[in-house]
């Protein structure tokens, strides 16, 4: 699914419901650093690809949207925003992007491919929430926040290939995705997004 090679281990989901403000409270954050990411790449690469502004511009209205969706949820369930916590799979999936510099493949093709590969993810454990959480309203959310990450993954797969040319922003995203994989595969358990 979007490029992914490694599946969630379905036990996920119990461990995602056994607290689910937590987990609103993480995804809360995760929407508020997508928003961040993406105002991110346009105040870096803005100038040297002017294409970005507009679809970039959308998505970060968007995360921020979901954000105060997300937040309302965690707020009648009882829940707080909480502190924000590292998210060590996207620390793990840059890092694993920067591994091979030499490459010759640009920064700012693999920060939109990484980018690609967390919407990817995100976009299937939604699929998995949508399916097999117990609270109905919570699974109709789910499954609307999937096909917006499902966009999101499309988005900046495409950007990639507009800038990068498509056979060369395909080879990467097959290299990073078998990293993703890897890190995937560690994933923890728990009522974390990525986790």
């Amino acid at each position: 699914m979007l490029g992914l090679l490694a599946p969630t281990d379905p036990s996920w989901v119990e461990a995602a419901e056994a607290d689910l403000p937590g987990l609103l409270s993480d995804h809360a954050h995760c929407e508020l650093k997508a928003a961040q990411h993406g105002t991110s790449l346009l105040t870096r690469h803005g100038g040297e690809a002017p294409q970005l502004a507009e679809p970039l511009t959308a998505l970060v209205r968007e995360e921020a949207a979901h954000f105060l969706q997300v937040q309302r949820r965690l707020r009648a369930r009882g829940g707080n925003l909480g502190r924000v916590r590292s998210d060590e799979y996207v620390a793990a999936l840059q890092a694993a992007a920067k591994q091979n510099h030499h490459d010759g493949y640009p920064a700012l093709l693999d920060r939109l491919l990484t980018a690609a590969l967390i919407e990817g993810r995100s976009c299937e454990r939604f699929r998995l929430l949508s399916e097999h959480l117990k609270d109905g309203s919570l699974r109709a959310f789910y499954r609307a926040l999937m096909e917006a990450e499902a966009r999101h993954f499309t988005l900046f797969s495409r950007l990639g290939g507009e800038l990068f040319g498509d056979n060369d922003a395909r080879q990467r995203l097959e290299t990073l995705a078998r990293r993703e994989a890897t890190i995937a595969d560690r994933l923890p358990l728990g009522p974390t997004v990525h986790g």
